[in-house]
């Protein structure tokens, strides 16, 4: 003979919310998860559901679940199998039922809804201290430098003029020299940005700044001044 020790209820009066309930349980991984999902399985069939189990759900969402934790979780979209018709999550990769794998159509999204626009610039960083007095200090040696460059003939025939010294000869070193400047002002805008240690670039500032003052001849002492003042910022400063 066979005792009937619980008595059987129907899932017809079980609403979404006791659904979510079991979803929240799932999600936090608590109690025994192949019961919580028989339960589930069991709800949406719509086949009988014991009052233990109900019972159960209920003991363990008193006991993990807050009292608004099921209002911000959504109920899952249900659909149909493809294969038995049984009601599955809209999400789920297989039927519960019949294991049948569930084949996903893609939906057209509006892709200006679906990614941030941006502005590239955002990603461009304001120069520090240091790497700002390095910017102003390479263009006041790169200026005076490539402006005697390009002005060499003009200028010596002037001074030929003037003087009566003949510096023709001197054009092409004074030409180099001038290159010399600007490319060493260059390095020492870029090594700011491009190197990330302080100390070191401040190390280097400092032999740059030299190196400028004496191939430009002096012309670019003002940049030699600013960016042997970047070297000191640079050298003092934290490097995190």
């Amino acid at each position: 003979m066979i005792r009937i020790t619980e008595k059987l209820k129907v899932v017809i009066k079980i609403t979404e919310s006791f659904l979510d309930t079991i979803d929240i349980l799932l999600n936090l991984q608590v109690g025994d998860l192949s019961r919580l999902e028989h339960v589930k399985r069991m709800i949406q069939e719509n086949k009988p559901l014991y009052t233990s189990d109900e019972k159960y759900v209920k003991n363990l969402a008193e006991t993990y679940i807050k009292d608004n934790q099921i209002e911000e979780i959504k109920s899952p979209k249900l659909i149909n199998c493809r294969n038995c018709s049984t009601s599955i999550a809209e999400d789920a990769k297989f039927c519960t039922l019949c294991g049948t794998r569930q084949e996903r159509t893609f939906q057209n999204y509006d892709v200006k809804k679906m990614v941030k626009r941006y502005n590239p610039l955002q990603f461009i960083s304001r120069p520090n201290s240091y790497q700002s007095l390095a910017i102003i200090g390479g263009l006041m040696a790169i200026i005076p430098a490539l402006f005697i460059v390009a002005r060499m003939e003009p200028l010596l025939e002037a001074i030929n003029y003037e003087t009566g010294m003949d510096l023709s000869e001197l054009a092409s070193v004074f030409i180099s020299l001038g290159i010399i400047s600007s490319v060493l002002s260059f390095i020492a805008i870029a090594i700011t940005f491009l190197i990330k240690n302080p100390k070191k670039v401040g190390r280097m500032l400092f032999f740059i700044a030299f190196g400028i003052l004496g191939s430009s001849i002096l012309i670019g002492i003002v940049g030699f001044a600013i960016i042997l003042i970047s070297s000191n910022v640079a050298y003092k400063k934290r490097h995190y």
